[in-house]
């Protein structure tokens, strides 16, 4: 009931009112427990200005009420029954005994031996009233109220406060180096994971909770304190009781006597665990390589530096194992690159297992890993090191069914003696991994000082190499592919050749790995084919219009996506009869991926281009392989025409090859044909074409024009001159 009300409200009118104001409600709650309508008016009147909230129940309910709803005031107005009054005091406290609400025992002058009774029972204050002092009553009630607002608005606070530390992991304490005591607040209890009676107050016992390696930093940092009078703030870790590791942040200052005399520190705590993992998560990412966990290019080159650093302190030699992936991409190709990125965290596992504790194993990107081998004081040390990760490179790794297996060449690099920068040892190693390639791949190769020279001149001739494409220095020339039967020119091969302005022609010998190596191949290839048809159309037009033409296409160019969309631009450009293009390629450019490869030529025959299988019987094509391409010709290499009228077996291979691509209804065409004997045996055993120095090397396109004419006027090609 409210205190405009005119009658005092039943128990529960009068709980209800109570019960639905907030703690943060400005009307404050008061229950006046009476059975007199009078005297409660008269209170009603005595707190008329407290703008507060009030209702009364008789003391038959009161206790019920009590229970069951809350009040911040509680006024007793004793009429006569002063024991059941000063029992119903005791039981609500005993009840609630954490309850602090004011308890106020209203009494009249003659009650006032009383007092001390109900004070025994549980009442916080009295009041004697009548008619001679209700202003005295009205004026300890308001401040009774003004104190209890204050005192419920500074709970409120510490609430709030409380609640946001324990949201935040703050806790405080208190350290007192005079009496050697210290004091936690329960959130420092929680983080630790220790009951307050486990725990024993003193500085022993916080120095318990710390690992070994923070506790003298903390001593330090307290002894600076206490010592220079100065504040400290530092980050550490703590042993909770559970086992777990806690990383906290503290931040202390100086407790002073009135006198200015340092008695203590006072500080806070805050649990930082969870910011804590996610910056070291962080910076593990930033470190190291997401697919393998291994450090990455960053973390390599830091620990480098540090190797090279102890390197100048004390002599030790440092080493570096450039390792580089001879076949990755055949597993991208073939089985995906889910399952490439799967063995390649597989392969790190090996080679992790294969390196000592003290060196890094790191991913470099891509399929390049390196080894930094440090504080060697004896060099056979390297080779042990890089023999086990030969080793890790043959054990099989399984994905998803396949048991798959590393190749890869392995730089070494060293440190020399007059000490060397970093990024200069990671190029010899670099250099001297691509040395191991040339010689075969899988095997390892230390850096000699001749290399430099090597790479400097690779990468110079690589430079040259692309200024030759554009600045059309190479030039297309033709070796005659021949009728064996008729002994008619039937078309060309052709092939490429570097006219170096200085150093004359170069042997693509020289630089055809080159350009495969750095991919110039693919812009190489398609200016062969666009250079090699645009000849060929002139050739037609000067009335040799059966001529066809055979180009040679890299793996990289017939894996390129623009590998269709490139020959159907060359045909459209040139003008040159498709029928009159075929393109030579050879079996690694088919096993890629099969799907892709039967489909791409289909398309490209279904343009009327045919296709050919250049140096049959040097890889490792199976019969029902071969039987899956559209193909329409098998070139014979030459390792197998060498030596065929001789005693070994490649008479019979050669034989065999002819009859293969006979009974799959293909051509066949050998290559390297150098001697009359040749021809007459491929003539016995139906090959239809040759190509060979018996009637000429690759040639020049007005060289190979004049062959053409003395072919036209003449039963039988003549021999160009000064060809052999």
């Amino acid at each position: 009931m409210y205190l405009n009300e005119t009658q005092p409200t039943n128990p529960t009118q009068g709980a209800e009112c109570m019960s639905a104001c907030p703690i943060a409600d400005a009307q404050q709650r008061i229950l006046v427990i009476s059975d007199s309508h009078a005297s409660y008016a008269c209170m009603r009147g005595i707190l008329d200005e407290a703008h507060c909230r009030i209702a009364c129940v008789p003391l038959a309910d009161a206790l019920a009420a009590l229970s069951q709803h809350a009040a911040d005031m509680i006024i007793l107005d004793v009429q006569d029954q002063i024991e059941d009054y000063a029992h119903l005091c005791q039981s609500f406290v005993e009840a609630h005994p954490n309850d602090d609400a004011p308890r106020f025992v209203a009494v009249k002058p003659a009650h006032l031996d009383h007092i001390e009774a109900f004070m025994n029972a549980g009442a916080t204050d009295f009041l004697v009233y009548d008619e001679s002092n209700l202003i005295l009553c009205r004026h300890r009630l308001h401040l009774a109220l003004k104190s209890l607002a204050e005192n419920n608005a500074l709970k409120l606070h510490q609430a709030r406060h409380n609640h946001a530390h324990r949201v935040a992991r703050i806790g405080h304490w208190d350290w007192d180096v005079v009496n050697h005591s210290l004091y936690w607040s329960d959130e420092i209890y929680e983080l630790v994971n220790v009951e307050k009676g486990q725990f024993s107050s003193n500085n022993a016992a916080f120095l318990s909770t710390l690992y070994d390696d923070d506790i003298e930093r903390i001593k330090l940092a307290t002894h600076n304190s206490l010592k220079h009078g100065a504040p400290y703030s530092l980050e550490h870790r703590v042993k909770r009781a559970d086992g777990k590791r806690q990383y906290v942040s503290q931040h202390a200052e100086l407790i002073r006597d009135s006198s200015g005399d340092i008695i203590g520190l006072r500080g806070i705590m805050q649990d930082i665990t969870e910011r804590y993992l996610a910056h070291e998560k962080i910076q593990h990412q930033a470190y190291h390589d997401a697919l393998t966990g291994l450090p990455n290019r960053l973390l390599f080159h830091d620990r480098l530096t540090h190797a090279l650093d102890l390197h100048q302190r004390t002599g030790s030699l440092v080493a570096i194992l450039f390792i580089d992936l001879d076949r990755f991409k055949a597993i991208n190709d073939n089985l995906g690159h889910k399952v490439g990125d799967k063995f390649l965290a597989g392969l790190a596992n090996n080679l992790k297992q294969k390196i000592r504790s003290c060196d890094t194993l790191a991913r470099l990107g891509g399929d390049e890993f390196a080894v930094i081998v440090e504080n060697i004081q004896d060099e056979t040390v390297i080779e042990t090191v890089a023999n086990h990760l030969i080793d890790a490179l043959a054990l099989p790794v399984s994905v998803e069914g396949h048991d798959l297996f590393g190749f890869a060449s392995i730089g070494i690099a060293v440190t020399p003696e007059a000490g060397i920068k970093r990024d200069d040892l990671i190029r010899r190693a670099d250099i001297a991994m691509y040395s191991a390639k040339e010689m075969g791949g899988h095997q390892y190769c230390y850096y000699t000082e001749d290399m430099t020279m090597h790479a400097c001149s690779r990468l110079s001739m690589e430079k040259e190499l692309r200024d030759a494409i554009h600045n059309e220095q190479l030039i297309v020339h033709y070796q005659p592919k021949v009728c064996v039967n008729s002994g008619q020119i039937r078309g060309m091969e052709a092939l490429v050749r570097w006219e170096h302005p200085e150093r004359g022609m170069i042997s693509p010998a020289d630089f055809i790995p080159l350009a495969e190596k750095t991919g110039l191949i693919v812009d190489l290839g398609q200016w062969v084919l666009r250079t090699a048809c645009a000849q060929t159309v002139q050739w037609h037009h000067a009335g040799f219009s059966e001529l066809t033409i055979s180009v040679n296409v890299s793996v990289k160019q017939f894996n390129s996506a623009a590998f269709y969309d490139d020959v159907v631009g060359v045909l459209d450009d040139t003008g040159i009869d498709p029928a009159r293009l075929d393109l030579e390629i050879t079996e690694t450019c088919t096993i890629a991926n099969i799907d892709r490869t039967v489909a791409l030529l289909k398309k490209l025959r279904d343009l009327g281009v045919s296709i050919s299988l250049d140096d049959f019987g040097t890889g490792f094509s199976s019969l029902s392989f071969l039987n899956q391409l559209p193909l329409d010709a098998l070139k014979v290499d030459r390792s197998f025409i060498r030596n065929i009228e001789g005693a070994g077996t490649n008479g019979e291979l050669a034989r065999l090859i002819i009859d293969i691509a006979a009974s799959l209804h293909l051509n066949v065409v050998a290559e390297g044909v150098e001697t009359e004997t040749q021809l007459d045996f491929l003539k016995t055993n139906g090959c239809r074409e040759y190509q060979g120095f018996y009637l000429s090397p690759p040639v020049s396109s007005d060289q190979l024009s004049q062959l053409l004419y003395n072919d036209k006027g003449c039963d039988a090609p003549v021999k160009l001159a000064g060809t052999g």
